[in-house]
């Protein structure tokens, strides 16, 4: 009987001594595809946010082995109805979360739809260097083959490694880690979708195996974007160049209220047509910061390509997509709009 007490007791202290040496990662669930639901195993169509973040974790066998867990449900819903608000909402939970001594790093669970916007957005505004690690799937958890469960687990395991530390918010999809700033979705439907079309992936996971390579960009948990008494964020809009764009549309977007920025996703280099020239001449009289990006999908946009930016005063995109420019320009509106300034902003985060 003592045998058997003091057999219990040690196996006792072991377990705790275990999971005192594990680090505490927080997930935070906001629905998506990883908590979708579909009518078959091979339908293609399905209800996203429909688990909680209760089911999603018990779907990844070994995953308490690799972090004490602790989770809530911020919101649950297909990332194609997020909101600014809700941003800002997940954002100040993310600060109170983080800011927790015990705390060592957060998984974000997150539809792929607009997951790129949402990691550059905290990765701008959260002043960290815990890990915070954005995941997703593309296809729903009834789905054959799910892929959701291997990528929350490989999440785990990237926001658990001390080589995550000080490397800024990132996006782990398919065993590749991705920096927020450049990772974007390429396809709708492959689960290879997240790329880094400019740099390629910072690293890789590989059954919990965290490897990086060399760091690209300078880290943005310094950028002065502060939004803990932020109610909401300056109204940005993107115009996507097409041939024959209709100029009396543009001249009614300038009507829009409280209308602070655009960003234009142009052709090629950035390029905007001649017959489009009054339009950037009235906006800038209307005191509105316009963004030249690009609509081909990666590369640079070259400063002042055909003198449009020192004619028109106009800022250089640098390689952000159009709708992570929009997001870099919003939080810029925060504190300035002094075009020069907001050039530096593009080219430091």
């Amino acid at each position: 009987m003592l045998k058997l007490f003091l057999s219990f007791f040690l196996s006792f202290i072991s377990a705790i001594a275990f999971a005192a040496n594990k680090p505490t990662v927080y997930l935070l669930a906001t629905g998506g595809t990883i908590a979708g639901t579909a009518s078959s195993q091979t339908s293609t169509t399905y209800k996203a946010g429909s688990l909680t973040v209760e089911h999603i974790i018990a779907s990844v066998p070994g995953i308490d082995n690799l972090a004490n867990i602790k989770y809530e449900q911020v919101y649950n819903k297909d990332s194609g109805n997020v909101t600014l608000s809700d941003w800002l909402k997940l954002a100040n939970q993310v600060n109170k979360v983080i800011n927790d001594p015990s705390v060592n790093a957060v998984v974000i669970t997150h539809g792929t739809d607009t997951m790129e916007e949402t990691a550059y957005f905290l990765d701008l505004v959260i002043k960290t260097k815990k890990p915070i690690i954005i995941v997703g799937s593309m296809r729903p958890a009834t789905a054959i083959s799910a892929d959701g469960p291997l990528n929350l687990y490989n999440a785990v395991s990237v926001a658990a490694s001390p080589k995550s530390i000080g490397r800024g918010v990132m996006v782990v999809m398919n065993d590749g880690i991705y920096d927020a700033r450049n990772v974007t979705k390429t396809n709708t439907m492959s689960v290879e979708t997240f790329q880094s079309p400019n740099t390629g992936p910072v690293g890789h996971v590989v059954m919990g195996k965290v490897s990086y390579n060399e760091k690209l960009y300078p880290l943005a948990y310094d950028a002065p974007f502060d939004i803990s008494n932020i109610k909401s964020l300056p109204s940005v809009a993107i115009i996507y160049e097409n041939v024959g764009v209709d100029t009396e549309m543009l001249d009614n977007i300038l009507k829009t209220k409280n209308l602070k920025g655009i960003v234009i996703a142009g052709v090629g280099d950035g390029n905007i047509p001649d017959y489009e020239k009054n339009f950037l001449i009235n906006a800038r009289k209307k005191g509105i910061v316009i963004v030249r990006s690009s609509r081909v999908g990666s590369g640079e946009v070259t400063y002042d390509y055909n003198n449009l930016d020192t004619t028109y005063d106009l800022i250089a995109g640098d390689n952000l997509n159009p709708q992570k420019a929009r997001i870099l320009l919003m939080l810029s509106l925060l504190t300035t709009s002094d075009v020069k300034q907001i050039q530096k902003n593009f080219y430091t985060y």
